[in-house]
């Protein structure tokens, strides 16, 4: 939780303006980190007008923080005053009225130690009556006894109208009880925030402080702190004690007045009001906190389509634009398979069925009518019910054996070393690793853009080796929030940088087996499995000549020297490597040298997602990683690659894939293999762009494997790998992929978004293109050289 919420979240409401506006303190420091780095472009001139125009600004602007500082310690220090008086007069108050409404120890009024009072603090009580018989039962039975057979013999001589004022004095009696127990309680209340009030603040100066010398180079943390905080009463240790020793008496007060002296006693029921209240402030302010970040979210996030009505013909109705959308696309893919259903195109059932399921499928997936792993979780359901699988000898399989093999089909080392990549993302980032990583790396970027652009770009690549292409554009973007708050509105760098990080993400999903999970579907149709090294020895060069050609496609669009030419420089996280840090990197080289080592260890090992199981078991069973971090994994993904491999194993045991295969073959077996691969290299990367990296792989990947194997010399491996590597060259459009998802949300101070689809057209399509033609020219002399 970012401190600004939990200053918030922990605050007494009612004085929530008086605390530190941490807030405003940090908006202004990065105003001053803005103005450093316009006035540095324009003093490039000359480097000693700049150095001493960079010296006069830091010393200004060193005054007017601490002005600023001063404000609100001023602020903090007259609140204290005053809420300290009046809660000190409030405590003189009530130990004079405990003083005199001390009664003789036997006087039936003094309740005794191991007694409590009626548990509210709301006010008076609902009724005299019941609040008068409340407090006789609260008397020792023994003296109840006695006092109440002296009392009727008393009453039976009085009049009835004694009788009355004797009733209403005691009732008086008890209401004065009850009313002094409600303010020592609220006293305790307000003494316990006050506390609360000067701890809350200190910290505030310290983390503010902290972040002036981290962002600006400063070194005022020390000497504000030492010599200007601790010195103001809030933050005086006699200031802290006296409060502590005004508490102490208050507690005291309470057990004298209300258990006979026993102050543990009193000290639990006078926390147990204080959790009372500070639960029900902060489920206040927690509502507020989720009540500000949905309006910030439907201010910013939700796209015009999301809120767009649609009228309905023929009916007096409105609906939302997707809703129709979705539910037109998916009566459509309904439809499609239905007549599918009843055209016989392949002359067997079973084949007919598949294909109407395949079409179905892909429909769904292109569409998007329902979520990509609802439509994954429906295919095994629609797979045994229509009769598609077949045994080997051609008959059809009943419908017990054929759950089973669907089911089978949906869990392989594959998925385990799916899984297995999610653990060694999941620690990298918890423990701060690849973000310890990539600030190092980019601080040494130095400031001019076109070098800060391309180290961000191979900061993207290698963390989408290790950490997936889907989480490492999230932490790139916030690593740069420090260069894009400090632009000029309207600056082409903010664009130019986002696109960059996206783009090497995506070239970066080719990197690695466990980087997207369209090589975890690659791999499940290649045999033999490559193994690391031969993935590294084909992807890594190609990957490296993407991200240079993307690169000096971004500098020809945006020209970013020209708009900026020194951007604010990336700080490098500070901090001592931890053991557990040490550990998980540990943990991370020994699994992936296993890997790249799997094929030598086949015989012991057996699968790659065996050597999977180390991150996951040491990770989990060391608590390094929790059911929380388990909770994160990205299993939509996970259930979207379990569907993919059910229905290619039924397209496989239907004999469809055989049979378009041999189709395939008859119109291209003539042609070279570069050939070949560039024609399925380019129609994957038509139907990655426009639809989805994974779709595109869970669809067209099993046909290449049987087009491949049905060819006059087999190329199936060198197809299959190729065509999967294609599949991360799709970056067209902002649907392309995870990264372009990410980086069209992306949005500056003002909410208004960096990029367009113009942005990802301009500079995405040429770079597919080009990266595209890499994997059947150079990916294709690479794996022909390693015998694919």
């Amino acid at each position: 939780m970012k401190f600004s919420h939990s200053l918030q979240f922990n605050a007494v409401s009612e004085w929530i303006d008086y605390y530190v506006a941490y807030d405003h303190l940090k908006k202004l420091i990065f105003q001053f980190e803005k103005e450093r780095v316009n006035r540095a472009n324009l003093s490039r001139d000359s480097e000693n007008a700049a150095n001493q125009t960079s010296e006069e600004q830091k010393e200004e602007q060193e005054s007017q923080f601490i002005i600023e500082l001063d404000k609100q310690l001023q602020k903090v220090s007259d609140f204290y005053s005053s809420q300290e008086s009046d809660l000190y007069s409030t405590v003189d108050q009530l130990a004079v009225e405990v003083s005199n409404t001390a009664e003789p120890s036997d006087s039936p009024h003094v309740p005794q130690a191991h007694t409590e009072f009626p548990n509210t603090v709301e006010g008076p009580l609902e009724s005299l009556d019941s609040s008068f018989g409340h407090e006789k039962s609260r008397f020792p039975t023994g003296r109840t006894s006695i006092h109440n057979d002296s009392l009727s013999r008393k009453m039976s001589r009085m009049s009835f109208e004694s009788r009355l004022t004797v009733r209403s004095n005691q009732t008086q009696s008890v209401e004065r009880l009850v009313d002094l127990r409600t303010q020592i309680i609220m006293v305790y209340v307000s003494l316990s925030e006050l506390e609360s009030y000067i701890e809350l603040n200190r910290i505030a100066f310290q983390k503010i402080l902290k972040k002036y010398d981290k962002v600006l180079e400063g070194n005022l943390r020390e000497y504000y702190l030492t010599k200007v905080v601790a010195e103001a009463r809030p933050f005086m240790p006699s200031t802290l004690d006296s409060l502590h020793n005004q508490i102490e008496r208050i507690e005291q007060l309470y057990a004298d007045a209300f258990y006979n002296g026993n102050v543990t006693v009193a000290i639990r029921q006078m926390k147990t009001h204080l959790r009372d209240q500070v639960a029900f402030e902060r489920n206040t302010v927690w509502k507020d906190l989720i009540g500000q970040e949905r309006k910030v979210n439907d201010a910013h996030v939700k796209s015009p389509d999301g809120e767009r009505m649609v009228k309905l013909p023929f009916v007096n109705r409105k609906v939302a634009y997707e809703t129709l959308r979705s539910s037109l696309c998916f009566l459509l893919s309904v439809a499609v398979f239905a007549v599918l259903l009843n055209v016989d195109c392949f002359g067997q059932r079973q084949e007919n069925y598949c294909f109407a399921l395949l079409i179905f499928a892909a429909i769904m997936w292109a569409t998007e009518a329902i979520p990509l792993y609802a439509t994954s979780l429906m295919l095994p359901f629609l797979i045994v019910p229509l009769a598609i699988l077949r045994n080997a000898d051609g008959s059809v399989m009943d419908a017990k054996p054929a759950a089973k093999a669907v089911f089978s089909s949906m869990f392989s080392g594959t998925i385990m070393m799916l899984l297995g990549g999610f653990a060694l993302a999941a620690a990298l980032s918890k423990y701060g690793i690849a973000k310890a990583f990539a600030s190092h790396v980019l601080s040494r970027a130095g400031s001019r853009p076109r070098w800060v652009l391309l180290a961000n770009m191979f900061v993207a690549g290698f963390l989408s080796m290790w950490i997936s292409n889907v989480a490492t554009p999230v932490l790139c973007f916030s690593l740069i929030n420090p260069i894009l708050r400090t632009l000029p509105d309207g600056s082409p760098v903010g664009p130019c940088l986002l696109l960059g990080i996206a783009l090497a993400s995506c070239i970066g999903g080719m990197t690695s087996p466990i980087s997207s999970p369209q090589n975890i579907v690659t791999i499940q149709y290649m045999e033999p499995n490559p193994g690391w090294g031969i993935w590294f020895g084909v992807a890594l060069p190609v990957s490296i000549l993407s991200i240079f050609v993307a690169w000096a496609i971004l500098l020809l669009v945006y020209r970013p020297d020209r708009a900026c030419p020194h951007l604010n420089k990336i700080k490098p996280t500070r901090g001592k490597v931890s053991f557990t840090q040490y550990f998980v990197m540990a943990v991370t080289i020994l699994t992936i040298a296993l890997w790249c080592a799997e094929s030598s260890m086949e015989d012991h090992i057996g699968d790659t997602g065996i050597i999977a199981a180390i991150p996951l078991f040491v990770f989990f069973g060391t608590k390094i990683l929790g059911k929380d971090d388990l909770n994160a994994f990205l299993w939509s993904v996970v259930v979207l690659a379990q569907g993919g491999m059910s229905l290619g194993y039924a397209v496989t045991s239907s004999g469809l894939l055989e049979d378009i295969a041999l189709r395939i073959k008859d119109g291209i077996q003539d042609l070279e293999p570069i050939a070949i691969l560039a024609i399925f290299s380019l129609l994957i990367l038509v139907f990655a762009t426009f639809v989805s990296h994974t779709v595109a792989a869970l669809i067209i990947v099993p046909i290449v494997q049987q087009v491949g194997q049905q060819l006059p010399t087999p190329h199936a491996n060198l197809l299959v790998m190729g065509a999967g590597l294609a599949c991360s060259a799709g970056m067209g459009l902002p649907v392309s992929g995870y990264p372009n998802m990410s980086a069209i949300m992306q949005e500056d101070a003002s909410g208004k978004p960096y990029l367009t689809t113009k942005d990802f057209i301009i500079t995405g399509i040429p770079t597919s293109i080009i990266s595209t033609a890499l994997v059947f020219t150079l990916g294709y002399g690479i794996m022909s050289g390693v015998g694919y």
